[in-house]
């Protein structure tokens, strides 16, 4: 029997069931609200809050107390999927450090890494693995949290990752985007021909039900579309599978959806083939994340181990630098006293004659004289950098003239595409101008050639929204200046 928690910003989920060979067979699922503050964005902010309701969960439910899996999803629980040789565990674990460590985890202080295994192709001699890393705090808070409940995890897990592989058995073949809306955070799982591609989270501000969350939902819709065409992915994907929603909100979603876009067709999530969730099949998509935790995980190194084995490490080492730093104190401190009187002796006599040569009269003079010549060079010095540097603030400064709106307006038209310019700033040299069309490949194409321009250093675009007609796309696009090129002469004249 599997245990498995999962805590987000709002609620406290509980899935009793067991693995099967396809899937999860789930026998009781459990939820309790959270109070606002106990847990953000994974992160604990309050652990008497945590406490107290896994205290009331346990009371009431009489839940076993072993081997719990704790699902999370948080930016402090990292998870990458990586490819690796098939080497032995103990070689793979060595072979994920050095990945890990080169990737970008600078803001991670003591970092942890476990993994598990999602599948072998004995033919290219790779194994495809998840590696989850978070600081060590992070697992420790959650263990102390849960020993005081008097409750043992076995495991820590990333949500995200978990549930992409729930799904990969309904998706064989098929492009689909997958939604799992917890509170105000929304999932999006991307996969293409079956096989996972891409997930992002974002949050929703409208109340599901409304015309506004409708829109929402369509543009993460869309940004997936535009994600398939700049990564010129040849498919085309209209399928989305909700999970979060009571039936009566998908319904009204898919209404207001195909307003919008006749092609788009929604459905409710339901669990994958070799799964089953007792007798209340209609509370699945609320309990995504706790029932994929319940599926088999051919976990290699787990975090929680990995935590342990850190400390352990931790431990011998310091105790061998103490024994080494205590021998090599005792090997100095004889070199040191043999040697003391014999340098004291000849310092004696150099401090002499240093003394001797700093009281000389003609040396006094010459410092006086040095220190002199030195304060007047410094200061003519820091005036000629000052002139320096205000010749290439005055060299470098964008020159916004009649040519830049031309060449601007000229790009628009070629790709069809309406320019608004909104402002300008004679401090940063920025262009703030709103595009829009009816396409949005056609403005896609025009920011291109925006940002091949020799005139802008910078072309920055955000914020795609659909007028109330649902037939015009507009975007903010901000393009910072370039700095005009100084003559090489100029440059040459000024080194001189």
């Amino acid at each position: 029997m599997s245990i498995v928690v999962f805590l987000s910003n709002t609620n406290l989920q509980v899935a009793v069931g067991t693995a099967t060979p396809g899937g999860a067979r789930v026998s009781k699922l459990y939820s309790s609200p959270l109070q606002e503050g106990a847990v953000l964005n994974g992160v604990v902010m309050d652990k008497d809050l945590v406490l107290q309701t896994l205290n009331d969960a346990w009371k009431m439910n009489k839940f076993p107390k072993n081997d719990i899996t704790l699902i999370i999803n948080s930016p402090q629980l990292r998870a990458t999927r990586v490819d690796v040789p098939i080497l032995s565990d103990n070689k793979t674990n060595q072979y994920i450090a050095r990945e890990i460590a080169d990737n970008d985890y600078g803001r991670f202080q003591n970092p942890i890494t476990g993994w598990y295994q999602l599948s072998t192709n004995n033919k290219e001699k790779k194994r495809k693995v998840i590696c989850e890393t978070a600081e060590a705090d992070f697992v420790d808070t959650y263990v102390e949290i849960f020993s005081k409940a008097g409750l043992k995890l076995k495991s820590i897990h990333n949500g995200v990752q978990l549930a992409t592989e729930f799904f990969t058995k309904q998706v064989a073949g098929k492009n689909a985007i997958y939604m799992i809306l917890d509170g105000n955070s929304l999932v999006t799982i991307f996969f293409a021909e079956g096989k996972y591609y891409y997930d992002s989270t974002s949050r929703v501000f409208a109340r599901p039900g409304t015309p506004e969350f409708a829109r929402e939902i369509y543009a993460s819709i869309t940004s997936i579309r535009n994600f398939i065409s700049a990564q010129r992915l040849n498919i085309v994907v209209n399928d989305v599978v909700f999970a979060g929603l009571s039936q009566t909100h998908v319904n009204t979603l898919i209404n207001d959806i195909l307003n919008i876009d006749n092609q788009v067709d929604i459905t409710m999530a339901t669990p994958p083939n070799g799964s089953s969730i007792g007798s209340d099949k209609q509370a699945f998509p609320f309990y995504v994340y706790p029932v994929s935790g319940i599926r088999r995980v051919d976990e290699k190194l787990s975090i929680l181990k990995a935590s342990k084995n850190a400390g352990k490490k931790a431990e011998v080492n310091g105790i061998h630098k103490i024994v080494a730093i205590f021998g090599v104190i005792l090997l100095i401190e004889g070199i040191v006293f043999a040697g003391l009187s014999y340098y004291k002796n000849t310092k004696t006599d150099e401090l002499k004659k240093i003394k001797d040569y700093n009281n000389d009269d003609s040396i006094i003079a010459q410092v006086a004289e040095y220190d002199a010549m030195y304060e007047n060079m410094e200061e003519m010095g820091s005036i000629q950098g000052g002139v320096d540097i205000l010749r290439q603030d005055i060299d470098s400064y964008p020159i916004p003239d009649s040519s830049v709106n031309a060449m601007i307006l000229s790009a628009a038209r070629v790709h069809d595409v309406e320019v608004d310019f909104r402002t300008y700033s004679a401090t940063s040299g920025v262009f703030s101008i709103t595009a829009s069309s009816e396409t949005v490949d056609d403005i896609n194409r025009f920011i291109d050639e925006l940002m091949n321009m020799d005139i802008f250093e910078n072309v920055d675009y955000t914020g795609y929204t659909l007028d109330q007609d649902g037939t015009y796309w507009r975007i903010n696009v901000v393009c910072s200046l370039a700095s005009p090129d100084i003559p090489d002469d100029i440059s040459e004249e000024e080194g001189n």
